[in-house]
């Protein structure tokens, strides 16, 4: 419980990634976890091996760009603290969108706005943890999680194109 509380404070803009202990085992938990919530959300998604591939390219693309941004900045030395923070806030943020994915079954409209809202909150986490990690300003911090995650979006829609409507 107290990893849960540490990513609550962080996704609430309360701690930053700097208060995650620097730990290799902790970074493979926050990606195992990540990782599991993905197989999980894949199992809702018909096409489930896709959705998969999709949640592995995905953990592979946040943590190169998290690298990348760290090695340019010459702030390496925070990747643990930075992935593991990523990984928790993505995986926290992500059950929570479990019951708008299901739902959205029966409420395409309601879930798609609060899906929406769930990934807006998301982008603002990653900016939080980058202004940290990065010692910048939340604004760009925040552009810099949207840049990505327009990026890895438009990637992962390259690598796994949507069926063609009938």
């Amino acid at each position: 419980m107290p990893l849960i509380r540490l990513f609550f404070d962080i996704a609430l803009f309360r701690l930053g990634p700097q208060d995650c202990p620097a730990s290799t085992f902790l970074l493979w938990l926050a990606l195992a976890a990540n990782l599991a919530v993905g197989v999980l959300l894949a199992l809702l998604d018909p096409d489930w091996l896709d959705a998969l591939a999709r949640s592995v390219i995905g953990a592979l693309m946040l943590a190169a760009f998290l690298g990348a941004a760290l090695y340019l900045s010459g702030k390496m030395s925070r990747f643990l603290q930075t992935a593991t923070a990523a990984f928790g806030c993505d995986t926290l943020v992500s059950v929570l969108a479990i019951p708008f994915l299901v739902g959205a079954q029966w409420s395409p409209e309601a879930a798609g706005i609060l899906l929406l809202l769930l990934m807006a909150w998301q982008i603002a986490v990653i900016g939080h943890i980058l202004r940290h990690a990065l010692s910048i300003a939340l604004p760009t911090g925040v552009g810099l999680a949207l840049a990505y995650t327009a990026v890895s979006y438009r990637i992962i829609m390259e690598l796994f194109p949507a069926p063609p409507l009938n």
